[in-house]
């Protein structure tokens, strides 16, 4: 991280700072880090650190204690396809702009010690899961489709909260998505979910059928009737 300081500036993003400020154990950092991808990763090698580059460019540090999950800011999903403006005169804002949910809507600079947390805080005040940006291409450009519609069940499921209507839409359609490929929603969601530990501790099968009939019954986005047959 010294060495990374010495050419540019580095954020926390989501969950390790979510954490520290519960005062919760974490299991990874994720950090984005404004220096070009080409300098970044000179600068790993060089380090002799374990390390592996994932499909979307991402780093992994392993250490023995805790993974690292590391970006350039210029191949940050958001930034990346122009789906949010990274405004230079204020960086910290534009990446909380870029997180998908507003519970994961907490950044820090490490240079400055800097946060912005005002999403983070206005899902603890509204108790309500809402997605922040409103453009149909940044929520159908999102790669992780499945894991963004199982996040969402099990912090409703953890929290007691609502979905936004923005969140609702999106859920709806994406579900919409994967039946319409002839798929089955909750086969693919249980795939899915056998590749993260967290929720398949947390989310039976039962609990995520029943999130999707939930959605539907409460559905104020279309005029079709849904019969169960």
């Amino acid at each position: 991280m010294y060495d990374i300081f010495v050419y540019g500036s580095a954020y926390i993003v989501g969950g390790y700072l979510r954490d520290f400020l519960n005062s919760k154990p974490s299991r990874d950092i994720d950090i984005i880090v404004d220096l070009d991808n080409e300098k970044l990763l000179e600068i790993i090698q060089s380090a002799n650190v374990e390390f592996s580059i994932n499909r979307h460019k991402g780093i992994k540090l392993h250490f023995a204690q805790i993974d690292v999950d590391m970006w350039s800011i210029e191949n940050n999903w958001a930034f990346k396809n122009e789906l949010v403006k990274l405004n230079e005169n204020d960086k910290l804002k534009s990446i909380a702009k870029g997180c998908f949910y507003n519970y994961d809507s907490l950044v820090v600079n490490l240079h400055t010690l800097n946060m912005n947390i005002h999403n983070y805080k206005n899902f603890n005040l509204e108790k309500k899961l809402d997605i922040l940006q409103k453009s149909p291409i940044y929520k159908n450009l999102n790669p992780t489709t499945e894991a963004n519609i199982l996040r969402a069940f099990y912090l409703k499921k953890i929290y007691q909260i609502e979905f936004s209507a923005n969140t609702k839409k999106y859920l709806i359609d994406k579900i919409g998505e994967i039946s319409d490929k002839e798929l089955s929603p909750l086969t693919q969601l249980e795939l899915t979910k056998s590749k993260y530990d967290k929720y398949q501790y947390s989310l039976s099968a039962n609990e995520i059928e029943s999130s999707i009939k939930d959605l539907y019954k409460s559905n104020d986005f279309d005029k079709q009737m849904y019969l169960e047959l």
